[in-house]
């Protein structure tokens, strides 16, 4: 198995490494360097770093047309693994192999798409999986090869979701890789009603208090670090960075009669309390506009003010 692999972010770079260790890696396709800051400099993405640090040659185009299906053929690879590259890849491109393999963190046909780790916590699944399937021309729709899955106890933001599902990757693709080049494992076709996650954006991450408590806990957590939930209280924006508990302490967490979107008061070991359409939402970090993340004793030192207000008034 000489193996092309395609990855971007830095969720890839740990299985780019296991991959090197223990298979023949011919070349590393990343996307090309990106401008950052106001330097305008020119910055590597992750698993470019990661592939110049192991040796290992790197290909980065525009575009995955001609220039690059020449380049990729040079390396003579015969088999392609993907994990978060950003790109759909046509059949000209797939041609070029005789096996084709994607990581996506779902158990599909479920969470189809862009975002499957914000996916996963927005919807509040108790456990997480990793599937290992075929490419295909469409998005996310190839067989599935095998899966990995682990249970989730609903503390988990996006970050630490990312990083826990990149050492478990891993581990368990390049298992699968070894099953499948000795004939252990056979594919079989997605079962089941697909559904599809979008692209996150700003405007996805907006607090309405007046949907329940999990759904905005979930909402948090799924927006960390990137763009970070916000809502509106005392004329200006605040973002909620962080929230008390997981799913047993959600789920213990009485009613509340206050109208959604009202400060309640504070605890100490929890966070700022504000009613949602059936319980308290328990807030303890908070970032005003320009100004750095404060956990909610900061916070309220700070801004007493937020005690007696309500948010999206």
């Amino acid at each position: 198995m000489k193996i092309l692999f395609a990855g971007t972010p830095e969720i890839a770079v740990p299985l780019l490494r296991e991959l090197s260790s223990r298979f023949e890696v011919c070349g590393v396709l990343t996307s090309t360097d990106k401008a950052e800051g106001r330097s305008k400099a020119l910055r590597p993405s992750p698993v470019k770093e990661a592939a110049l640090e192991l040796g290992l040659p790197v290909l980065q185009f525009d575009t995955i047309r001609t220039e690059a299906r020449e380049a990729v053929a040079l390396t003579g690879a015969d088999t392609l693994v993907t994990f978060a590259f950003g790109r759909i890849f046509g059949p000209k491109f797939l041609a070029l192999f005789e096996r084709t393999f994607n990581v996506h963190p779902s158990a599909l046909p479920h969470l189809r798409g862009p975002a499957p780790v914000q996916g996963q916590i927005l919807e509040g699944l108790r456990e997480c999986t990793i599937s290992l399937q075929s490419l295909s021309e469409k998005m996310d729709e190839g067989d599935i090869w095998a899966t990995d899955t682990f249970p989730l106890d609903g503390t988990e933001n996006t970050k630490s979701l990312s990083d826990k599902v990149a050492v478990r990757a891993s581990v368990f693709v390049p298992d699968a890789l070894s099953d499948i080049e000795n004939g252990r494992i056979c594919c079989k076709a997605q079962e089941g009603e697909a559904t599809y996650c979008t692209k996150i954006d700003r405007e996805m991450a907006f607090l309405d208090f007046n949907r329940k408590a999990c759904e905005l806990h979930a909402l948090v957590r799924a927006m960390l670090p990137w763009p970070k939930a916000w809502a509106n209280i005392h004329g200006t924006t605040v973002s909620v960075t962080s929230v008390w508990g997981g799913f047993a302490e959600l789920e213990a967490e009485p009613p509340v009669q206050a109208e959604p979107g009202t400060v309640v008061g504070m605890r100490k070991d929890r966070g700022i309390g504000v009613a949602c359409a059936d319980k308290v939402l328990w807030i303890n970090g908070l970032q005003l506009p320009t100004k750095k993340e404060l956990d909610h004793r900061a916070f309220v030192n700070g801004n007493p003010w937020i005690l007696q207000e309500k948010f999206n008034a």
